[in-house]
This record gives C-alpha cells, structure tokens and sequence, in this order.
C-alpha cells in the first residue's frame, strides 16, 4: 500500500519521478524517500481501513469491511467478479505492479529434460491460458489470456485497457536490508 502511495506521489508531482524505484539501489536513499512516503500516509490514515497480506482478508475487506479502494494482488479481486460479486479490478493510470512467479527444481533431480519439458509446455499459450481458468491469476505469458476462457478474457481486458500493459512496473529484486528498513516505516505509519 505504500509501495503504490509513493507511485501516486510521483505521479501527482508530489516526488520526483522514480523516486519509488530509486529506493531499492541503497539505504540512504530509501530512508530519505520512504520518509516521504510515511509522512504522506500517516497525514492520509483516517482513509485507510485495511492492510492485507493475504487473499482472504483482501476478499473479506471488499466485500464486508467497507474498502471503497484497495492495492490488491490480481487474483483476490478478479476471482470475485468472476463469483459474480460487486468487485471491479483495474490496473491504475500510474502503472501496475508485475510480480512474476518462477518455477524451480530440486538440486539432484533426477529428471531434468522431464522437468525442462514441463516448463517449456508450461509458458506455451495454449496450456497457460488454460491454467488462468483454474487457478484465476494473470499469466507472464503474452497471448495466454487469448487461450482462457470467455470470463477471463473480459475481465483481462477490463483489467488492462489501452496501454495498461506497457506500464507495467516490475517488482526489484531486494537487497537484504530492504525489507528490515520497509518495516520500520510500516510500522511506523501503524503506530501513528
């Protein structure tokens, strides 16, 4: 949440432009704009109900805690409005968080070309788009959405407009010290 707060402040004009991103080359840095960040949610509080880290209260807070507004996972949202609920998903104007799974195997596996062969079929269109259908989150695959079913395509496309896509963000890697800094100034604003 305040990951995205610092990408409205940029894009109101109220940080310099890739401030947010900046944050992740070195403490100092951080420190100095998540400062800001804090500072701007901590001033805005009385707005803000929740702060998830699973799907289940993502779900919950939309549908019965009177979230207006959430920074969600993918998933959560759209897995509502495809059940029918009153839920709309969309990615912002100031560009979308992309976070991407991976896949992996265990040192000393014994089937290597077997478990090569699974991903290679894994990042084909036809099978991942087929897979959103059971499993409801965006796939890294482009066109997959072409091979989903009808709900999903609707949703991807209401989700995604114009150039949506082209702005997505991808999520840093992060150094050791990142996280340990990002909770100090979570909890922070929650002591505020």
């Amino acid at each position: 949440m305040m990951l995205g707060a610092g990408l409205y402040m940029e894009a109101s004009g109220e940080m310099d432009e890739g401030s947010v991103w900046a944050a992740y080359d070195d403490e100092d840095t951080m420190r100095e704009v998540w400062g800001q960040i804090t500072d701007w949610c901590i001033s805005r509080k009385n707005r803000i109900k929740l702060i998830w880290n699973d799907a289940d209260t993502q779900k919950n807070g939309l549908l019965n805690e009177g979230v207006v507004v959430g920074q969600t996972w993918d998933g959560p949202p759209l897995a509502l409005k495809s059940a029918g609920e009153p839920v709309h998903y969309q990615a912002p104007v100031e560009g979308a968080m992309a976070w991407v799974d991976g896949m992996s195997m265990p040192v000393g596996a014994q089937n290597e070309e077997q478990v090569y062969a699974f991903i290679d079929y894994a990042y084909e269109q036809e099978p991942a788009g087929k897979a959103i259908d059971s499993h409801g989150y965006n796939s890294p695959v482009l066109g997959a959405d072409t091979h989903s079913g009808d709900v999903y395509k609707k949703n991807f496309a209401e989700a995604y407009p114009g150039s949506s896509l082209a702005n997505l963000n991808p999520w840093p890697a992060e150094a050791p010290w990142y996280a340990e800094i990002r909770t100090e100034f979570v909890n922070k604003f929650k002591s505020a």
